[in-house]
């Protein structure tokens, strides 16, 4: 029978010190990990603790709670409504290693390449080469391998400095790995992954904001693809036609047309290579311009037209016009990634009226019917113009396609007179920034918002985005 304490011993029960547990200030402070595991989480360093270093656990914290909402939730909100994408929430949010440890960065690096970047520049999850050509390949070249970890590196630098460092190391890593494998290059396996360490690099400074640099790696890539020789049944064949005989190789082929052929076009050069290496190995949906890889040929011809000859360039620019005109992608494509190739014929379009209405104001005191000719070409403009962003509403808005889509934007914006067309690109490459952080979108709307604001203010109805990258100077690649 249990007994009642009398009221009497109160007091002296009320004097006595009585423990009651509240918690270890870890169950309240400790890194998600711990608390997961039900350990106490000892040491409780920033930003890892000493149970998670010790183990070589991924310590997790828990994310820091805002009272004050900030002014672009609204902004945020709509953009998460608009698109719902699976990628969105991977790059709104990306993870970040806890560890100082170097291998640690170079890991994570690695996984956010797989994971992050190569969805960012891919046209297709279903043939994506940068996963099924450039993995294999990097498992063979330690340049390639480097080079991979310098691009992703650069890209998470952006919101941690500590990969900055990362990113030095592993570029320096790759170019030395590079003149090495260079210097000993024995069969077509090493041209293949050299050429291919060249593009990563070269990409990696074209996104970083080296608008410049990325010129001494394509020249590089160059020099590797024509020094190539391989062995075909019974015959040696020399230069591109070396890389035709495996996947990866044809890959690369196209990666650096896509660098070379659209790089004319800002630079106002020739291709390094004429494209016509790409007849056969187009058949096929790239991972950067889909099923688009043949119109690379048409804009390398249009880059090589010669303009010393007035009945030739005629000839050359009616011959362009009618096969860009009569191209169509096959009938197998996706909408979306037909839209895309769709794109690039009515930039590829605008690029050749653009050559020859040049052509025309070069020589206007000597060529008859000149004005007449530079208004149809205009009329002409205007109506890819329409024609790209007509293409362009044809792209899903949550498909990845539209990693592809900053060439031809940018060539429409160039020549875009109407107000609402003005509108538009400039929305479309703003939510192309929002999902794809890159500095050549930042460079590409800078030199458009430049342009357009000229011809609303002075009323200069022929300044061109040309003479604004020349002025500016620092280049510009659409890649």
């Amino acid at each position: 029978m249990s007994s009642v304490t009398p009221a009497s011993s109160m007091p002296e029960l009320a004097g006595r010190h009585i423990r009651r547990r509240k918690g270890s200030k870890h169950d309240r402070t400790g890194c998600l990990t711990c608390r997961y595991r039900r350990k106490k989480c000892v040491e409780n360093t920033f930003p890892s603790c000493g149970a998670c270093m010790r183990l070589n656990l991924e310590c997790i914290r828990e994310a820091k709670h805002r009272v004050v909402p900030s002014n672009g939730s609204i902004n945020k909100a709509n953009k998460l409504a608009r698109v719902n994408s699976p990628l969105d929430s991977q790059i709104d949010r990306p993870l970040c290693v806890q560890s100082h440890d170097i291998s640690s960065k170079r890991r994570y690096a690695m996984r956010y390449y797989v994971t992050v970047l190569t969805q960012l520049l891919t046209v297709s999850q279903q043939y994506n080469s940068f996963l099924s050509a450039f993995l294999p390949m990097a498992m063979e070249s330690p340049a390639l391998a480097d080079s991979l970890v310098a691009w992703a590196s650069g890209h998470l630098s952006a919101s941690d400095d500590r990969y900055a460092i990362t990113a030095l190391e592993a570029r320096s890593a790759s170019l030395s790995a590079l003149s090495k494998s260079i210097s000993t290059a024995s069969d077509i396996t090493y041209h293949e992954t050299n050429t291919a360490t060249c593009l990563i690099l070269l990409t990696s400074e074209v996104c970083l904001g080296n608008y410049a640099g990325w010129y001494n790696h394509l020249t590089g890539a160059k020099h590797i693809i024509q020094s190539a020789c391989n062995v075909a049944g019974n015959q040696v064949v020399h230069g591109p036609d070396a890389f035709k005989h495996s996947a990866e190789g044809q890959w690369v082929l196209r990666n650096f047309a896509y660098h070379d052929v659209l790089g004319s076009v800002t630079l106002g050069t020739k291709p390094l290579i004429h494209a016509d290496y790409l007849e056969g190995i187009t058949d096929v949906v790239d991972s950067y311009i889909g099923v688009a890889s043949q119109l690379l040929v048409f804009i390398s011809e249009i880059s090589n037209i010669d303009t010393s000859s007035e009945l030739q360039m005629q000839e050359y620019f009616a011959i362009i016009e009618t096969n860009l005109q009569s191209w169509h992608c096959h009938v197998d494509s996706s909408a979306d990634l037909a839209a895309v190739a769709y794109t690039y014929r009515s930039a590829a379009l605008i690029y050749l009226y653009r050559q020859m209405r040049k052509y025309l104001r070069l020589n206007k005191e000597t060529l008859p019917n000149n004005q007449t000719k530079l208004i149809e070409l205009d009329s002409k403009i205007q109506t890819e113009v329409f024609n790209t962003l007509i293409h362009i509403s044809n792209v899903s808005p949550s498909g990845i396609p539209d990693s592809a889509l900053l060439f031809p934007l940018f060539v429409a914006g160039g020549e875009a007179r109407e107000g609402c067309h003005i509108d538009m690109i400039q929305l479309l490459l703003r939510l192309m920034l929002e999902k794809r952080p890159f500095h050549n979108i930042i460079r590409a709307l800078g030199v458009l918002e430049v342009i357009w604001n000229r011809r609303m203010q002075a009323s200069e109805d022929e300044v061109d985005w040309e003479d604004v990258v020349t002025s500016q100077g620092g280049g510009l690649l659409l890649t």
